[in-house]
């Protein structure tokens, strides 16, 4: 194995680590479930983006249970399939899609900066194989 194929793999994993973590945290939270209604609520106050505001009260908050699940399962599943290496193409879309949607909710710098970095990082992993190296990619397309 080379030093790209290392690097690419540790990206991935990192990216796996990063996803695990936080869908984790939220699962272990009690609160999660029950606090993401005002959490979305001051994420509508405070994002700079006006076509996002309608679409958080619109469709997010009057649905804010099924949406608390989903990110807690999206994140979970998404960070255990960036570890296995498979299905990277629902990974990486599922990653990108979650990162868009906590992009738009960003009031700071810093919180814009990991999502930018994040979604091209997933879809680095992607566009260069990643999955396949010491992955389910490369078994099942064999």
């Amino acid at each position: 194995m080379n030093l790209a194929n290392i690097s690419l793999l540790l990206l991935r994993l990192s990216i796996s680590y990063i996803w695990l973590t936080s869908g984790i945290s939220k699962f272990l939270n009690k609160e999660f479930i029950s606090s993401f209604s005002g959490t979305i609520e001051n994420f509508a106050k405070n994002t700079p983006h006006d076509f996002y505001v309608n679409f958080l009260n619109q469709s997010i908050i009057p649905n804010s249970y099924i949406f608390a699940q989903l990110t807690i399962w999206g994140e979970i599943l998404t960070g255990v399939a960036f570890l296995l290496g498979f299905p990277m193409v629902i990974a990486v879309f599922a990653g990108i899609l979650m990162n868009i949607n906590y992009y738009l909710v960003a009031t700071s710098t810093p919180s814009q900066f990991i999502n930018i970095l994040l979604i091209f990082s997933q879809f680095a992993v992607y566009a260069t194989g990643a999955g396949s190296i010491w992955g389910l990619s490369a078994k099942i397309n064999k």
